[in-house]
């Protein structure tokens, strides 16, 4: 398995919309989202972060070519500018094409 970890760095605009954005985005992953999201969780202090674990570099690619649309994802956009991505595993050619997209 060649599991890959995002750990996302958010500067927050509102903490509350940041949280009502995440917990409404995690509930949606978890019954809509793609298989290969092995977790999904956010954490708020001074600033938000997110760790997420996926199965495989396909997964990374399916889940936000899934998510990316989403009002929940919206809502996190106007709450809170991602700021930094730490990526663990081996990126793949896909994503770095989606990357290269965003």
């Amino acid at each position: 398995m060649a599991e890959v970890v995002a750990v996302n760095r958010y500067a927050l605009h509102d903490a509350g919309a940041f949280d009502r954005a995440t917990t409404a985005l995690a509930a949606r992953v978890r019954d809509e989202g793609h298989p290969g999201v092995l977790s999904y969780r956010f954490y708020r202090q001074a600033e938000g972060r997110a760790v997420v674990r996926y199965r495989d570099p396909a997964a990374w690619v399916g889940h936000h070519e899934l998510v990316m649309g989403w009002p929940e994802m919206a809502a996190l956009r106007a709450a809170a500018d991602l700021e930094e991505v730490l990526l663990f595993g081996t990126a793949s050619d896909d994503m770095r094409a989606w990357i290269d997209r965003m």
